[in-house]
């Protein structure tokens, strides 16, 4: 079975029913959904800003330069500044989202439980009770693990303990989108949770080949090749350093590609998948097969 085992809900972009007739179109049996990211809906980055932040956060020497450019997108109620909205489309900029909808992911997952999984979203800073939500979206069945996004909700590494410990416990993977500084704290937590299975989001963004010694050394530790932040030829180089075990296949659906009629791309990623130089058991663990075996269903 082919499984994206990354993608946001958000019907603005792509609604339930599309994304499927999407999936038949390309031969993907599942998606594992994540809820929205943006309050406003995400408008695509140019390709100038796109190949910018892959140079800057792929050379440590430039890693610095990447954190402070990358400080400078939002202003502290989560509004991608003036200065940026040139490089989005029609300028439109967007506004974060701060708190998960775990409750559409969990509806449409309910709705479609042959398609669709879904992660349950948390934010520790926002969600005093965070554990509590927890407890109460793992009981719906299909909802399969925990996505934390340290980077986009500004929080530490470090304050997902509890719910990292409990995951652990639970053997649910955890999806993670570091940030910069203790947003990026990956080595505590693999060190500190040997037994969580984490999948690092978009080949480990902003860390990279920093962090891919260590992915490749720890038994519980992998990334997902979704995000237009990310191109077919690096997704080569990633597959060619980290090995295919180490792989998962993952859209970011519906954000950043886009078809001639302004629809949402799904094939694009996919395609990357198809051509990578890899045997055909190697390119079914990517698409699907490493996936499985990270999750309770």
């Amino acid at each position: 079975m082919i499984i994206d085992c990354h993608a946001h809900l958000d019907p603005r972009a792509l609604t339930p029913e599309a994304l499927i007739r999407k999936m038949d179109r390309h031969g993907v049996g599942r998606v594992a959904l994540i809820s929205r990211m943006t309050e406003t809906i995400e408008p695509q980055k140019s390709f100038v800003l796109l190949s910018m932040q892959r140079i800057l956060m792929n050379s440590r020497l430039f890693n610095p330069v990447a954190e402070t450019v990358s400080r400078s997108f939002y202003d502290e109620t989560g509004n991608l500044r003036s200065l940026w909205r040139p490089f989005t489309k029609n300028w439109q900029g967007y506004v974060k989202s701060m708190m998960p909808d775990n409750e559409s992911v969990a509806a449409a997952v309910r709705r479609f439980p042959d398609r669709f999984w879904g992660w349950i979203c948390l934010n520790p800073k926002e969600q005093p009770n965070a554990l509590d939500d927890l407890e109460k979206w793992r009981s719906v069945p299909g909802m399969i693990g925990v996505k934390a996004h340290p980077y986009w909700h500004h929080f530490s590494v470090r304050s997902l303990d509890a719910i990292a410990r409990r995951s652990e416990e639970l053997g649910l993977p955890m999806l993670i989108h570091l940030g910069f500084g203790s947003q990026g704290e990956y080595r505590w937590l693999i060190e500190t949770f040997p037994r969580l299975n984490i999948i690092f989001a978009h080949a480990g963004i902003p860390h990279y080949q920093a962090l891919w010694p260590l992915v490749r050394s720890s038994r519980n530790a992998y990334v997902d090749l979704s995000s237009p932040h990310l191109s077919e030829s690096f997704v080569r180089g990633v597959v060619r350093i980290l090995g295919p075990e180490k792989c998962l296949y993952g859209t970011d659906s519906p954000y950043g590609f886009e078809e001639p009629d302004g629809t949402y791309d799904y094939g694009a990623v996919k395609g990357w998948m198809d051509r990578l130089p890899v045997s055909d058991p190697a390119r079914a663990s990517i698409l699907g097969g490493n996936f499985l075996r990270l999750i309770r269903v």
